[in-house]
This record gives structure tokens, C-alpha cells and sequence, in this order.
């Protein structure tokens, strides 16, 4: 099985690509449904702000890797299934904590655009 982490810059087009993978039978799995699950378990409204201080807080609190830690299972759980196309990793120790999970079955893909 294959776990593909589409990367880019910010409007590049990731979630865009990440959908033709889902399309051609890929589970897709958004590292930010995280982010979104804890703002609702902390009972805060859905915001940019909030958002943020989540995504700092779990980062502060598990490292660099947290998202990769946290959406360990969901990757796992679909591997069984289907293969897996990662929309939102972040982070280099996310890069290296899931190269090492996954060896030779997980690759990137960058997505190089200009935003609108």
C-alpha cells in the first residue's frame, strides 16, 4: 500500500490534487480534521484564531510530529483498505516521523503553483 503527502505552498493547489487522488480510489486523509475535532472537544468556536492556538498548543504539547502522531490511526485504519493521500503535512519531523513509518510505501508530491 501507498501513503502519498501532497505538500506546497499556501492556494498552490494541494487540496485540488490531493482530490484526483481521491478520485482515482486514494483515501484521503486532511491532517486538519485534528486541528478541527479539538476545537470542538475544547468547546471553542471554529475560527482562524482558535484554529491557531490548537495547532500550537498540540505542537507545543507532542512536537513537531503531532499531526502525523494523531493521524496515525485514520492512515492506518484506511491502509487496510485503499491507498492513502495525506492533504496538509506541515512539518519536516512530519516528513521524517512518517518516512519512517512507512519507508519505501510513502512518497510526497509537491505542488508548485502561482495562487490566483
Amino acid at each position: 500500500m501507498k501513503v502519498v503527502s501532497i505538500v506546497g505552498m499556501a492556494g498552490a493547489g494541494k487540496s485540488e490534487v490531493a482530490e484526483l487522488f481521491q478520485q482515482s480510489g486514494f483515501t484521503r486523509i486532511r491532517f486538519g480534521d485534528v486541528t478541527d475535532q479539538e476545537i470542538k472537544k475544547r468547546g471553542l468556536e471554529l475560527n482562524e484564531k482558535n484554529e491557531r492556538y490548537v495547532r500550537e498548543l498540540l505542537r507545543q504539547e507532542q512536537g513537531m510530529a503531532a499531526y502525523a502522531r494523531l493521524n496515525l490511526p485514520r492512515i492506518d485504519s484506511a491502509l487496510k483498505y485503499s491507498d492513502v493521500v495525506i492533504d496538509g503535512l506541515y512539518s519536516w519531523e512530519e516528513y521524517l516521523f512518517l518516512r519512517e513509518h512507512y519507508g519505501a510505501g510513502f512518497s510526497l508530491v509537491a505542488v508548485w503553483a502561482s495562487p490566483p
